[in-house]
């Protein structure tokens, strides 16, 4: 009997407890309760603590893999120490738009700390559902999307405020089920001050975002404010284009709440974080097609110049086949990764269309005809200059825009483009430009030497045992 009591109030504690699935990188954070009640019924509201360094243009956290159609929280500066926290859905690769179905509240300790960085509790009653999308809370590896931008503040309290493109941007994976648990109406100022009894009541929400009305577009503004006036109130206020403004108060009871994710989840006790899946085929997707253009094509290219009679069946055509082969992996990893992104009709991934499509499609035809017409005439054809010329233009844009997709991938010096592989790209890309130029003019050089010319008023003779494919 003592024992089924114990157990009883053990279950009623942590029940009561406030539990948090937790992500951090490098000072971005994100923590997320699910209530109890949440939970029992799959259906009702869950709370997010979102978190930035000092620095922080903005910072955003969604719903989902991929952008398309992510439920996204966005948050930036107010002012010098309010936030504003922006609901918003996405549509593809482009700049998020208000969601004005969402219905969003910011929660006492939401604001900029005496750091700068910046805090947001929120509690979301359209999270589990939206449209576009849902969430299960019984979830064990939830998909999850953020980005952020540095730099100076937005400063606006509009929800609708136009938003610079990401420095960085990836996904993760997020276990609900150890975020689940407690009844707080404001988790993260329990949290914070180890109390529960501390967090505010439910009316207490600094500023409620308002569903659209049917003649309008909303704009509303979410903006908290952790200033304490004489009386000791925080004020919040909510403002809109086509709904009913309204506003409340809560009684301040802490400033900023702090963080609660961790640099360090494992320290938590209920976090789960894992890499992101695109951060792998990112980086297999750069080496891979930086190796066939940088390095492959050139130098298969290269082996036309060999002192040996079979070397286009025996060594050309098997190296470009193997680079071909890569080349479509490659290929196949970057569409990939386009569609987790939204990212399929981007100029990195239209040239790399073109490009690969020629390379596949034209340049080994031109090769071989070339060949079957040298095996007949011994001399070169239209076919064999354009599989020459054409060959190099595209292999030079390939290279090209193997920079630009290291541009697209973020601002040089992110995580995502860090500056070491953009000099180790351009470097090797120099070296094998130099190399091959060396090798392809030495060998004109040296072919147009050794031409016999025939005696005095002979027409020269055919150039059957000079380069099949690259006399100069």
């Amino acid at each position: 009997m003592v024992s089924r009591r114990v157990l009883a109030v053990a279950t009623l504690v942590a029940g009561s407890t406030a539990q948090f699935a937790q992500f951090s990188s490098g000072g971005y954070g994100l923590s997320v309760n699910i209530p109890s009640d949440t939970a029992a019924s799959s259906s009702g509201p869950i709370y997010l603590q979102i978190s930035a360094p000092s620095g922080t243009q903005w910072i955003g956290f969604g719903q989902g893999s991929r952008m398309s159609g992510a439920n996204m929280l966005i948050v930036y500066a107010a002012d010098s120490s309010n936030v504003t926290v922006s609901p918003r859905l996405g549509t593809g690769h482009v700049e998020p738009k208000v969601n004005s179905d969402a219905q969003v509240s910011v929660l006492e300790g939401t604001g900029i700390a005496s750091d700068g960085s910046l805090v947001a509790n929120i509690r979301c009653d359209t999270c589990l559902s939206w449209n576009g999308g849902s969430m299960s809370v019984s979830d064990t590896s939830s998909s999850w999307i953020y980005a952020y931008k540095k730099g100076d503040a937005l400063d606006s309290t509009s929800t609708d405020a136009s938003i610079s493109q990401h420095d960085v941007n990836t996904g993760f994976n997020l276990d609900l089920t150890s975020g689940t648990g407690g009844s707080s109406s404001n988790p993260f100022v329990a949290a914070s001050s180890d109390d529960s009894s501390s967090s505010a009541a439910p009316s207490g929400s600094a500023a409620t975002t308002q569903p659209a009305a049917s003649s309008g577009q909303t704009q509303a503004t979410a903006t908290a404010s952790n200033t304490a006036t004489e009386t000791g109130t925080n004020t919040g206020t909510s403002t809109g284009t086509g709904t009913s403004a309204s506003s409340s108060t809560a009684t301040a009871t802490v400033g900023v709440s702090n963080p609660l994710a961790s640099s360090n989840p494992s320290t938590s006790g209920s976090s789960h974080s894992v890499s992101s899946p695109n951060d792998n085929i990112r980086t297999a997707h750069g080496v891979i097609m930086g190796l066939v253009f940088v390095v492959l094509f050139p130098m298969a290219a290269l082996t036309i110049y060999v002192p040996y009679r079979e070397k286009v069946r025996h060594v050309h055509a098997p190296l470009q086949a193997i680079s071909l082969v890569l080349m479509i992996v490659g290929l196949g990893l970057g569409v990939q990764l386009g569609k987790d992104l939204d990212e399929l009709d981007a100029y990195h991934q239209v040239i790399g269309y073109i490009v690969v499509a020629w390379m596949v499609l034209f340049q080994p035809a031109l090769g071989l005809f070339q060949h079957l017409h040298f095996r007949r005439t011994g001399a070169r054809s239209p076919m064999g200059h354009a599989h020459r010329w054409v060959g190099r233009a595209f292999i030079a844009l390939g290279v090209v825009n193997g920079g630009l997709g290291l541009k697209q991938a973020g601002p040089i010096g992110n995580e995502d483009a860090p500056t070491w592989s953009v000099v180790l790209y351009s470097v090797i890309s120099a070296v094998c430009f130099i190399f091959y130029l060396v090798i392809v003019s030495y060998s004109s050089w040296t072919a147009k030497k050794s031409i016999p010319n025939g005696l005095p008023g002979e027409k020269p003779r055919p150039r059957t045992e000079t380069y099949e494919l690259h006399g100069r």
